[in-house]
């Protein structure tokens, strides 16, 4: 974080430094230019005044060898031009550039040139030599190479761009230690987490933080609170469940062993019976905890709610329990309000609530009793009812059968005490409500569930 912090930082740094040398770098040059040309100008004028005009002949009045020792320079080659009115050379080189069309006397001229292959800055100035007649002008060059002129502008430069580059140093420095010192919080924090067994999820200390870190650390002593009841569950989970296994595995290994020490036929088949009817139970409470496994919150991301006609849908899980019903003289009947009854669901997992509420029904009621499974709308959403004419549960155990493996005292059926706990996870899963209550008749057991309104 702070690495990316520091680039982030030092782009837009760095490219405003390199606009400001593109700047600062014209500007330089332009500033030497000046400065130089009005050296080099002055040099031009003073050359000037040592032309004269003697016998008619336009004359320099120095010898060459002086001016150039005059005009000489530790830095550049100076050179020098003087041509008469008739264009030919008084005095100087030959080969130096002439000056662009249309100077005026006494004006100068300042321009770029070449001698040679190297690059040089003229002064031409056209004047009037003394002795001479009006309209008989001379013109008067000074040239010199570019080498001061680069020497200062570098220098210029340099004294420019090493301070700023220097500051954006200094300043993505502090940024860096700042940034570091900023994240400490952060860092003490990962240590800590670090540093923990995977087993301890105790909440982290919130105080002596900064207020946006104690923000982070808060959500993630909720996350822990929340892994802390979630393992805690599992872990009880699989705790009732070998004691669950306990029970019938042994009762499997005593019946085994009974069926093997028989020798009549009669009891022998007898122990197998008994064995197959242990090993059913077996199984059922294995498949029990499986779809309470597929159904518990983020065991399945794949849930799709659909439009759904419940009555349909319950209608057709009570038909299929009719045999069951018959088998133990139950009377499984339907009511419905007459018209479809739409909701938001998944039909795999509705089927499954209406199979562990018709079963348990089933189940727990003796025979010559009633289940009725009801189906209709009130305010709020639609309404799945069902109702048995059993023993019914005490009001004081109604919301504790909702427990895994809970199984209500004197309860002589046999079950895994999964099924409500099930139920409840689908209800959760749509949005919906479920509750137990006791029938209006004052016997029997009547879950509800509401579903909200589509």
């Amino acid at each position: 974080m702070r690495s990316k912090l520091l680039v982030w930082l030092s782009l837009p740094l760095l490219s405003l430094w390199f606009a400001g040398a593109v700047v600062a770098f014209f500007m330089a040059i332009n500033f030497t230019n000046v400065a130089y040309d009005r050296a080099l100008f002055d040099s031009a004028r003073s050359l000037a005044e040592q032309v004269r005009v003697v016998d008619g002949r336009t004359v320099l009045g120095l010898p060459s060898s002086v001016v150039r020792l005059l005009l000489s320079d530790e830095s550049d080659i100076v050179y020098f031009q003087v041509v008469g009115r008739d264009g030919r050379l008084v005095s100087g080189e030959a080969d130096l550039p002439r000056p662009p069309a249309g100077g005026r006397i006494g004006k100068p001229i300042l321009h770029d040139g070449k001698l040679r292959g190297e690059k040089l800055r003229i002064a031409s100035l056209y004047v009037i030599p003394l002795g001479g007649a009006n309209g008989s002008a001379v013109l008067v060059q000074v040239a010199e190479t570019l080498n001061k002129r680069h020497v200062l502008a570098e220098e210029i430069l340099t004294g420019m761009l090493a301070p700023q580059l220097a500051l954006i140093a200094l300043a993505l420095l502090i940024v860096w230690f700042g940034v570091g010192r900023g994240l400490g919080p952060l860092q003490k924090v990962r240590h800590e987490i670090a540093s923990r067994s995977h087993r301890d999820l105790s909440p982290l200390a919130e105080s002596n933080s900064p207020e946006e870190v104690q923000t982070l650390i808060h959500a993630i002593n909720e996350l822990m609170g929340r892994l802390d009841q979630a393992l805690g569950a599992q872990q009880r989970f699989i705790a009732d469940a070998a004691h669950q296994f306990r029970t019938p595995l042994a009762g499997l290994k005593a019946q085994t062993d009974l069926a093997l020490r028989q020798t009549d036929p009669v009891q022998q088949r007898h122990a197998l019976e008994q064995l197959s009817a242990s090993a059913g139970r077996t199984v059922r409470l294995i498949n029990q905890m499986l779809a309470l496994a597929r159904v518990e919150p983020g065991a399945d991301k794949s849930l799709e709610l659909q439009v759904l006609e419940l009555d349909a849908l319950a209608r057709e899980s009570a038909m299929e329990w009719v045999p069951q019903a018959l088998k133990k003289e139950i009377d499984l009947g339907y009511e419905g309000p007459g018209e479809a009854v739409s909701i938001r669901g998944e039909a795999l997992r509705l089927r499954m609530l209406l199979d562990n509420l018709i079963d348990n029904a089933l189940r727990y009621c003796p025979g010559g009793s009633s289940v009725t499974v009801k189906v209709g709308v009130e305010a709020g959403g639609a309404v799945l009812v069902v109702e048995d004419s059993g023993p019914g549960i005490p009001p004081e155990e109604q919301d504790k059968v909702f427990q895994r493996f809970y199984r209500v005292l004197g309860s002589e059926a046999e079950g895994s005490g999964l099924g409500l706990a099930i139920v409840q996870e689908i209800v959760h899963l749509h949005g919906a409500q479920v509750e137990i209550a006791t029938p209006a008749a004052g016997r029997g057991t009547e879950v509800r569930v509401k579903f909200p309104r589509f």
